[in-house]
């Protein structure tokens, strides 16, 4: 395996060039810098995580995590399969701005992996992020990472939630019903 951190770089890079590469064929007319889904506090966790690696390699040297390693590549590609793969079953309805207003062409998508949970994107990205962290081994930034995310999707989830059923109606509540949101311990 090529060493840990070339496969953060290679991680953040695929997943940023494709989350604009996606949004560039099902979202044209919305793309933007923001397509690329980088932020000042996503960003500065990230500066901290190359920190925290860093530290280890020189205060750590020794310390055999491999299987932790691979545990992360491992997660890193499930959350990267799952969030593209709810990006492509959404197509022009997965946008990475919340719609407070249904455009005309807005579905409610319940089939494919929508038929697993409700926010595969989310979920996949968290997979993806928390897979970042173990693949460096930084128990910090794990836990930083799990923490900060749950908590953000807790009350995106609920917000987006909200949303669908001014949308949908009956139809969003009974999907709400039946399926989870895909992000642990949130409805």
């Amino acid at each position: 395996m090529p060493t840990p951190f070339a496969c953060f770089i290679g991680a953040l890079a695929w997943f940023h060039t494709s989350e604009f590469c996606l949004a560039a064929i099902y979202q044209r007319s919305d793309l933007g810098l923001r397509s690329w889904l980088f932020s000042k506090p996503y960003c500065v966790a990230m500066l901290l995580s190359c920190v925290e690696y860093a530290a280890e390699l020189r205060w750590a040297p020794a310390l055999d995590v491999s299987a932790v390693q691979w545990l992360g590549l491992a997660a890193i590609v499930v959350g990267e399969v799952v969030r593209k793969v709810a990006m492509v079953t959404a197509a022009h309805n997965f946008t990475h701005i919340i719609q407070t207003q249904r455009r005309p062409h807005h579905t409610l998508i319940t089939g494919g992996i929508y038929s697993w949970m409700r926010h595969p994107g989310y979920a996949g990205w968290m997979v993806w992020a928390l897979g970042t962290q173990l693949l460096l081994c930084n128990p910090l930034c794990t836990a930083g990472f799990a923490a900060a995310s749950w908590q953000f999707f807790k009350s995106r989830i609920a917000y987006e939630d909200e949303l669908l059923a001014r949308f949908f109606g009956a139809a969003f509540q009974q999907y709400r019903a039946a399926v989870p949101s895909g992000v642990p311990l949130v409805p």
